[in-house]
């Protein structure tokens, strides 16, 4: 086998776990993964025709992938998650955390129930979901574990105070439990996405102006690619990557440093 195709199945017969995952990034990171001999359990929330194209696009790889529907705000489902992936796959190498939502709006105006709600899906869920693996990864001696956080998280932005709040503590959490996995052979590491073209942004980026002024305060001149996330997530839960623990994987063109 060649160094190229070496690389190209740097997953195979792994198991992935990808919340969040029937569209944009999470979508990605699931095709990246079959691509390297992953087989994947995908999970989403509502979107049930995106979900099967997705798992389409997995299996056309040669790839197997188990759907499993549901919020990660739901209890139950980081143990559905799991049972999918050990009865169909018997193991778990790899989860990313990349359900999330943002509830807009300026402090004062932000009802409660927006708070909490984005608490429990991008914060609250990805804490469930990481017990929900530790076991079996554990008991493998490996695994990884990738929280995907934002740029917001670091800096801030206004109007978004929860969801940079939630993405903030997901660094956090990456630092803590890396701390306490890694003896056990599991790399806890996170990704930060900057302005990324996917659903959850084109609203503000169809805003006047917006577009423009935020590729002009980003160094390479661009807006970032669901691809250019997925990259890296695949390197943080690669071999490549193997030293790298309790990491914040900056991904926006520069834009926060």
């Amino acid at each position: 086998m060649s160094s190229s195709q070496a690389v190209r199945q740097r997953f195979e017969k792994q198991a992935v776990i990808i919340t969040g995952a029937s569209r944009g990034i999470g979508r990605a990171i699931a095709l990246a993964f079959a691509s390297e001999g992953a087989d994947i359990v995908l999970n989403y929330g509502t979107n049930t025709e995106a979900a099967r194209q997705a798992a389409a696009e997995v299996e056309a790889k040669g790839r197997r992938c188990v759907l499993v529907p549901g919020s990660v705000a739901n209890p139950d489902l980081p143990g559905q998650l799991r049972e999918a992936a050990l009865s169909s796959f018997g193991r778990i190498d790899v989860l990313v955390n990349n359900a999330g939502i943002s509830r807009d709006g300026h402090m004062m105006m932000m009802p409660v129930a927006g708070w909490r709600e984005t608490l429990d899906v991008n914060l609250y869920g990805s804490i469930a979901c990481c017990q929900a693996v530790i076991p079996s990864m554990k008991q493998q001696g490996r695994g990884a574990i990738i929280n995907m956080s934002s740029s917001a998280g670091i800096r801030g932005r206004a109007g978004q105070v929860p969801y940079a709040a939630t993405k903030g503590a997901l660094i956090g959490l990456t630092k803590a439990l890396a701390g306490e996995l890694g003896p056990h052979g599991i790399r806890v590491n996170c990704v930060a996405p900057g302005f990324v073209e996917t659903d959850m942004v084109s609203g503000l980026m169809s805003r006047p102006g917006v577009r423009e002024g935020v590729i002009q305060a980003t160094p390479i001149r661009r807006l970032g690619t669901v691809e250019d996330v997925a990259s890296a997530t695949l390197f943080l839960a690669s071999p490549e990557s193997a030293y790298v623990v309790g990491g914040v994987l900056l991904v926006n063109g520069g834009l926060v440093m």
